[in-house]
C-alpha cells in the first residue's frame, strides 16, 4: 500500500510596517519560490500600506492585531522602538515572527526580547541577512582555509547617505526615541555582526562618534578599533553623509598571514578578490559567486525562504535573536567607549541593566 501524501498548506504571511525594508522582504519571498499566501498588512501610514498591498498582493487592515490574528507568520518591519512590543504580541498569539534589525533601541530591550523569544520557543529570525550573502560566505571560506594562515587584521568601511532622505524616506531615523541611535546601531549592526562572523568573537573595543547633522542622540560617524579573541585586530568606520550618489557601500579588507581578501561593490554579489603569498590570485562575483556558495548558507540561501521553511517545520531559524544579541553587546560597548572619549571597553562586561 502506498503511503498517503499530505499536501502542506501554504502559510499566510502578514506584514506590520510596509516601508522600504518590508518591500525588500516581499520581493525576496517572491524570488524564493516558496509557496505562500499573501495576507494582511498594516502601517501607521495607510497610504504607504496601500502602495505596498498593491505591489505585493497583500490587503490592508486597520491594526497590528488584525495582521497577527489573520496570519500564520508575521514580519515586523516597523521602526525599532516598536519591535519589542510587537514581538511580545506575536508570542502571545503563538505566531512565528521575523523581526528586522536592530532588535531594540537599547541593549536592555534586545536582551529582554532574546529572553522572551528563548522562553517562548517559537520559530523566529532576525534581519541580519548578510549571514547569507554569497560575498561574505565566500570571504569566510577563504579566511577559514588553512592555506590562508591566521587572520591578522580587518579594515571595514561602510558609508551611505543618511536614510532620512532619498529612496529610504525613513524620517523616523532622526528620532532617537524611535531609532535608539544613529549609523552604528541602525545600520552598522550588520557590520559588527559580519566582523564576528568573519573573524570571531570580539574581546574589546574603543570608539569615537560625531554628530555633524546635529540630530539629538543620532550619531552620523563612528570610528572603532576592535580586538578579537583570536588575537586579530580591526577597525570599523561607519558614516551617514549627504552624498545621495552613494546609497549604501561597504569595502572590507581582511589580512591573513598568507592571504589578503577584499569584498567590494555589491553586498551580495561582490566582487570578492584575493591574493596569496605565492602570487596566486582570484576573483568571484555575480552568478559565479552565487553558484560557488549555494550550499554554504545555514538552511536555504534566501533569508526569507529560510524563515518560512523553518517555521513550517517548527524548527529554529537562523540567525535568531541570540545571534543578534551578541552584535548588540558589541555595539553597546562601542557606544560606552564613545561616551568615555575612546576608552577601551571589555565587551564581556556589557550586561543588561
Amino acid at each position: 500500500m502506498n503511503p498517503v501524501k499530505h499536501e502542506r498548506t501554504p502559510p499566510v504571511i502578514g506584514f506590520i510596517g510596509t516601508g522600504h525594508i518590508a518591500t525588500f522582504h516581499s520581493k525576496m519571498l517572491r524570488r524564493s519560490g516558496v509557496d505562500i499566501v499573501r495576507g494582511a498588512c498594516y502601517d501607521v501610514d495607510r497610504a504607504r500600506a496601500e502602495v505596498f498591498a498593491q505591489g505585493s498582493g497583500s490587503h490592508v487592515v486597520n491594526s497590528e492585531q488584525e495582521v497577527i490574528d489573520s496570519s500564520d507568520l508575521v514580519y515586523i518591519c516597523t521602526w525599532t522602538g516598536e519591535h519589542q512590543r510587537l514581538v511580545s504580541m506575536c508570542i502571545a498569539a503563538g505566531k512565528p515572527y521575523f523581526c528586522e534589525k536592530p532588535l531594540g533601541t537599547t541593549f536592555l530591550s534586545a536582551s529582554q526580547m532574546t529572553t522572551e523569544a528563548r522562553n517562548a520557543q517559537l520559530t523566529h529570525q532576525c534581519g541580519l541577512i548578510l549571514r547569507r550573502s554569497p560575498a561574505y560566505l565566500w570571504a569566510k571560506e577563504l579566511i577559514d582555509d588553512p592555506a590562508a594562515g591566521a587572520p591578522m587584521a580587518v579594515v571595514f568601511r561602510d558609508d551611505q547617505f543618511i536614510p532620512i532622505q532619498g529612496h529610504y524616506k525613513s524620517t523616523w531615523r532622526a528620532d532617537v526615541e524611535r531609532a535608539g541611535a544613529g549609523t552604528l546601531l541602525e545600520h552598522s549592526i550588520h557590520d559588527v555582526d559580519m566582523l564576528r562572523f568573519l573573524i570571531g568573537d570580539i574581546d574589546a573595543v574603543s570608539a569615537r562618534a560625531t554628530y555633524r547633522h546635529q540630530l539629538p542622540g543620532i550619531e552620523d560617524v563612528v570610528a572603532a578599533s576592535v580586538q578579537f579573541a583570536n588575537g586579530a585586530v580591526g577597525t570599523l568606520t561607519t558614516i551617514w553623509h549627504d552624498n545621495l550618489s552613494r546609497a549604501s557601500l561597504r569595502h572590507v579588507e581582511i589580512f591573513c598571514e598568507r592571504r589578503t581578501i577584499v569584498i567590494s561593490g555589491d553586498d551580495w554579489f561582490g566582487p570578492v578578490t584575493w591574493t596569496d603569498a605565492d602570487g596566486a590570485s582570484g576573483s568571484l562575483q555575480g552568478d559565479e559567486l552565487l553558484e560557488k556558495t549555494r550550499d554554504m548558507a545555514v538552511g536555504h540561501p534566501n533569508p526569507d525562504a529560510a524563515f518560512v521553511l523553518a517555521a513550517l517545520e517548527h524548527s529554529p531559524a537562523y540567525p535568531d535573536f541570540s545571534v543578534a544579541l551578541e552584535a548588540h553587546r558589541v555595539v553597546e560597548a562601542m557606544y560606552e567607549s564613545a561616551r568615555q572619549h575612546g576608552a577601551s571597553i571589555d565587551v564581556a562586561e556589557i550586561k543588561a541593566q
